[in-house]
């Protein structure tokens, strides 16, 4: 299944969305060329900006929290509606469950295989679906369905969506804004190190947790606070101690996970203490970690040791360009 919980004392979310084996953005309708694609991403990020009188960054615009996901306001097919905005999916897709209870048909072109939080499943695609957000009315193409339990919940926007934009959130306001990318060189102001994954072209941000430097995946699609393996966590004497554990459920099976609390963690010039900090059960077949290699190449990308989500970011306004991987991190009074 793509949208995963965990429940504790805190209901946690965790949306694992991949597409196998190719990663996907926003996707042109089939009869563009490669050349026309540009054309095509380009003219979308015209229709946004000009929306708001050719100015580089939009206004502020509110978000709501649905159990720490991000979502704003949406039109589907003229239908009153939510977008889930998660950085941890490299697609953009549809709920099937939206589709089912407004009874929408849509153009179906195949089916394609995606990777969830610990199995995989083909799901069908669909062609031209409208949607209107941010003042912008335009076809989306190739969406696939999963399953958000909320069917107000329309679409998942990925990593698509984001790379569009430089993208400014400030979680303890619930309001964010877009900027285009020749308004803010960011890497100029990063103070955190950031980076896509090789192979994987995810957004990773390298953290300290007890101390201990860690690559993890950027999600906000992860409304916990970290999610680590299994083997990462014995590190921290974790696996000798009596831990609470919960249920992470999915489609057809479900698995434990454990749950402690993180003394200390550094997330760029912050430390926070007291984080909650998640990891599978002995047994459990959740996939957090990834690492890339090639058979042709002795030279592998960092590895990926867990997730970090919103019980990290609510303290924080975040400026990400997942085009070119730079990230700074800041609280209100400090937003660029």
């Amino acid at each position: 299944m793509y949208m995963t919980f965990l429940q504790n004392k805190y209901k946690t979310t965790l949306l694992r969305v991949f597409r196998i084996p190719k990663i996907a953005t926003i996707n042109p309708p089939h009869n563009l060329s490669k050349h026309y694609f540009m054309k095509y991403i380009t003219l979308l990020v015209g229709l946004l900006f000009n929306t708001f009188s050719h100015a580089a960054m939009t206004p502020w615009l509110d978000f709501t929290y649905q159990n720490g996901l991000i979502t704003i306001p949406v039109k589907v097919s003229g239908i009153d509606s939510y977008a889930v905005l998660d950085t941890g999916a490299n697609i953009n897709a549809i709920n099937e469950n939206f589709v089912a209870k407004h009874k929408l048909t849509y153009t179906h072109s195949g089916n394609m295989e995606l990777e969830g939080a610990f199995d995989t499943k083909r799901n069908k695609v669909y062609q031209k679906v409208p949607v209107s957000f941010f003042g912008i009315n335009t076809q989306l193409e190739d969406l696939p369905t999963i399953t958000l339990n909320n069917p107000d919940n329309a679409v998942l926007f990925g990593q698509g969506f984001f790379k569009l934009f430089n993208t400014q959130i400030d979680y303890p306001n619930q309001r964010m804004r877009l900027l285009t990318h020749d308004h803010l060189d960011l890497k100029k102001y990063e103070n955190i190190e950031f980076k896509l994954q090789k192979g994987f072209e995810r957004p990773i941000v390298k953290l300290e947790l007890e101390g201990d430097s860690v690559w993890m995946l950027l999600d906000t699609g992860y409304s916990g606070g970290i999610m680590i393996e299994r083997r990462f966590a014995k590190k921290f004497g974790w696996l000798e101690t009596q831990n609470q554990t919960a249920q992470f459920s999915g489609a057809n099976t479900s698995e434990k996970m454990e749950n402690v609390q993180a003394k200390e963690v550094k997330f760029g010039p912050y430390t926070l203490s007291n984080v909650h900090v998640a990891f599978p059960a002995k047994g459990s077949k959740v996939k957090i970690t990834s690492q890339y290699s090639h058979s042709s190449s002795h030279v592998k990308g960092v590895r990926v040791r867990g997730i970090v989500g919103y019980e990290v970011f609510k303290h924080f306004v975040m400026t990400m360009d997942l085009k070119s991987g730079n990230l700074h991190v800041g609280v209100p009074k400090e937003q660029l």
